[in-house]
């Protein structure tokens, strides 16, 4: 089998459109959530999320443009920098070796909703135009990088609710570790969208209480918490086989040695019920295949959607399967938000950022650990710490569960 490294990595995000902007803001503890008009208007409980601000599409290109949904537009604006940042040459993209998996939890629905106002209105047929036949598919995020920059190998979309960016990232890592491929753009991307928002505010999955402190809003495994505030945006890395990117002298952020996913089978809308079997079973088969042991993970970014439920089961699992030497924990999203698809994306980039730079961000609004998750190592001020090994994982509704292991080369 082979070694697949990580070698470029894009992001577009609420706090920050780019790596370095969003490496500042993990260290700064820069909160990219805010108060939003549009919800309070439409009579939501929640108020609060995270929005991109002021992206710069320019070398994504007018024309290609028009074809994109929002998911898209994020995607290739990340899949973009991604590939400055492994400085892959262009003529080298062409080959059947090089693939996309970009996948979205939601795809086009911002664009969906547009077009049937138009037609509720008894708008002419004509006048919503064609565009948006390519601009809703589910994987409309993967052909339209892949598009922009003219790949021709493997290029689909993986949809698995919460997890999708995790279990992209997962699927490119096995691509080019059994030969398949040898280099592979990843990740998920996910757009703002108020119909998803009124879904989990009757759910009771976004916090309502923190309207007029927007910021205070997101908190993770805190005695407080209502919920995650969600957010947009899209992540994508590019991950190589060990050996290629030797032989072009590329740099690396790190290497991925374990990937697990599994569904808990149980319940579409807890996830993690019945002490989060689908979890445990993610990581166990991510530490198995990665050959590591419990003892061997210094650092976990975990899911932290701010659920009673959800943060109580993740911290039980912890405390309980790296009880022989508790690993640091906290949860990036407490500053970016909570985008759905792109949420492993998302958390990957953060977790390799820290493992490259040796430190750890917080868990923000961490002001007091509820009783029910404390039991770990919370970092809830800014770590200067040297991180060898580290684990990231996502879980969604519908029960889908994925885990990715990265190590420092």
């Amino acid at each position: 089998m082979r070694r697949v490294v990580v070698t470029g990595m894009g992001i577009v995000s609420p706090i920050g459109n780019s790596k370095s902007e969003v490496l500042r803001s993990l260290r700064e503890s820069i909160s990219g959530i805010e108060f939003i008009p549009e919800m309070k208007d439409m009579g939501l409980r929640c108020h609060v999320a995270g929005r991109i601000k002021n992206l710069d599409t320019a070398k994504v290109g007018k024309r290609r443009l028009q074809t994109m949904s929002n998911v898209a537009r994020y995607a290739a604006v990340a899949g973009l920098e991604a590939l400055d940042d492994a400085n892959l040459p262009r003529d080298l993209l062409s080959s059947p070796r090089i693939g996309v998996v970009v996948g979205a939890a939601i795809s086009g629905i911002s664009e969906t909703l547009r077009v049937e106002e138009q037609l509720l209105a008894r708008t002419d047929v004509s006048r919503i135009g064609a565009t948006g036949a390519v601009k809703i598919m589910n994987s409309s995020a993967a052909v339209n990088l892949a598009t922009s920059l003219g790949i021709k190998g493997r290029c689909y979309s993986i949809s698995s609710g919460c997890a999708t960016g995790t279990d992209s990232i997962g699927h490119a890592f096995e691509l080019i570790r059994h030969g398949i491929l040898d280099v592979c753009f990843c990740g998920g991307a996910e757009e703002f969208c108020t119909l998803t928002i009124a879904y989990l505010d009757n759910l009771g999955l976004v916090p309502y209480g923190f309207n007029d402190r927007s910021q205070k809003a997101y908190r993770p495994f805190d005695e407080e918490r209502q919920g995650a505030a969600l957010s947009e945006g899209a992540g994508i890395l590019v991950l190589e086989d060990f050996d290629y990117a030797t032989s072009r002298g590329a740099k690396t952020y790190g290497e991925v040695v374990g990937y697990g996913s599994a569904n808990g089978g149980l319940d579409v809308f807890e996830p993690t019920g019945l002490g989060g079997i689908g979890l445990r079973t993610a990581i166990e088969q991510a530490l198995d295949l990665a050959k590591r042991h419990p003892i061997d993970i210094d650092y976990i970014n975990p899911h932290g959607a701010a659920t009673r439920g959800g943060d109580a089961a993740e911290i039980q699992i912890i405390r309980e399967m790296f009880r022989d030497r508790p690993p640091l924990v906290s949860s990036t999203k407490s500053l970016s938000g909570y985008p759905q698809g792109a949420a492993g994306a998302h958390d990957s980039i953060h977790t390799l950022l820290m493992l490259h730079d040796s430190f750890i961000a917080p868990t923000v609004n961490l002001d007091r650990i509820a009783p029910e998750c404390q039991g770990v190592r919370h970092v809830q001020s800014l770590a200067e710490t040297r991180v060898e090994t580290a684990m990231t994982f996502n879980y969604g509704l519908g029960g889908t569960n994925a885990c990715l292991i990265f190590t420092k080369v």
